[in-house]
């Protein structure tokens, strides 16, 4: 698998002109943070970049703000103050050469700057909404614009912390889950109560993944795989950091009786190495890539016989993006649907699709099929800038 970002094929598109771009900045507290093996999140963020023509048309992307949550006003600076000079008033056909031409453009800013990460997260959910508008403008359901026909995509409870992960996994099941992914990495005896738990009230049909956040040495992941095997997890996800030597991965991918999966900390031609070891491939549209890139690596991962599961965890905006490209793209894979205590998820995209029978039902409207509710969201906001 080989990433190249030139040669996505879609329908034609009527050029559009970006008039103006605006960020939107969205905290709320939460009452049950969200804990990973890297962090304890008490607060809900959300980055919300909104692009918009001359004739009035818009469209909406994310930009990851997740960690750190005070990371969400230097990414919105990014947008205005080095993104938006190369955007305004260019003529767009194609958003996938837009992210392209950026992201060389900017690559030895972001060398220079040791900031690659926020770039990226910037050009990502601007290239999400530069699709948004033109899915508008075509009066097509994104997914559709991009060649997909599914009607709905499988989904899956994530984000199921160690305190509470099989109470969530039953409240998950009542909403319509039959697939969750609970957090590990909090040491052995709290790790397998909590499988054992989850994977005793399972029916048949149901799946289980994990997800360890990075949080395991070589030597604790090779503890820990033969002692998970008696869960018939469907994954397990990035066991050790993602930078990690490739024999390290080589070695893990051998020991665990499930496939690896990992991709929402890797970027460009990361994914054709780890490829190798990884069964299940996760690129995130708000961090890296947005919507033109994921849909590359999607579908080289399918290409390759492995699994496209996009991850996300953020807001409504960011978690249609995602499902869009899954629609799109096609294949067996999971949509990610964080269940924590989140106002933002809603709030910022509505209606709020419904979930049945385990799978998340794609909007029939145009663009993204979604909006924020800016006024109800509006608490919350603490900043809104625009640049024309």
């Amino acid at each position: 698998m080989s990433f190249s970002a030139a040669g996505i094929k879609h329908g034609t598109q009527q050029p559009v002109q970006i008039h103006k771009i605006e960020t939107f900045i969205y905290r709320v507290k939460v009452s049950k943070p969200v804990v990973s093996t890297l962090a304890s999140i008490g607060q809900r963020v959300a980055l919300l970049v909104r692009v918009q023509d001359p004739d009035g048309a818009y469209g909406w992307g994310e930009i990851y703000s997740t960690l750190p949550s005070f990371g969400a006003e230097h990414r919105a600076h990014v947008v205005h103050q080095l993104l938006a000079p190369h955007v305004l008033q260019q003529t767009i056909t194609d958003p996938s050469v837009l992210w392209h031409t950026l992201s060389q453009k900017l690559h030895a800013m972001a060398i220079q700057t040791g900031e690659p990460g926020p770039i990226a997260a910037a050009l990502g959910g601007l290239d999400c909404a530069v699709w948004d508008l033109l899915a508008r403008r075509a009066n097509l359901p994104l997914y559709q614009l991009l060649g997909g026909s599914a009607t709905s995509v499988p989904a899956y409870a994530s984000g199921l912390n160690p305190a509470d992960g099989p109470e969530v996994v039953a409240l998950s099941r009542a909403s319509g889950f039959t697939a969750f992914k609970q957090k590990i990495g909090f040491g052995e005896p709290t790790d397998l109560h909590n499988l054992r738990s989850i994977r005793q009230g399972m029916a048949a049909h149901e799946r289980l993944m994990v997800d360890v956040n990075q949080g395991w040495s070589l030597d604790q992941a090779l503890h820990m795989a033969p002692r998970l095997k008696e869960f018939d997890l469907s994954w397990v996800e990035e066991p050790l950091l993602a930078d990690r030597p490739a024999d390290e991965w080589r070695r893990c991918a051998h020991a665990f009786f499930a496939p690896l999966a990992g991709g929402e900390n890797l970027r460009g031609d990361d994914f054709a190495q780890q490829s190798e070891w990884l069964g299940v491939i996760q690129p995130d549209v708000g961090k890296w890539g947005g919507i033109s890139a994921s849909r590359i690596v999607g579908q080289q991962a399918l290409d390759a016989g492995k699994l496209y599961c996009p991850h996300w965890l953020g807001s409504g905006i960011g978690l249609m993006a995602s499902a869009h490209v899954l629609a799109a793209v096609g294949g067996p894979g999971l949509l990610e649907v964080d269940v924590n205590e989140n106002p933002l998820r809603e709030a910022l995209c509505q209606p709020f699709p419904a979930l049945v029978n385990g799978h998340w039902v794609m909007p029939q409207s145009a663009g993204l099929g979604v909006d924020p509710d800016l006024k109800a969201a509006s608490p919350w906001c603490v900043k809104h800038e625009e640049t024309v």
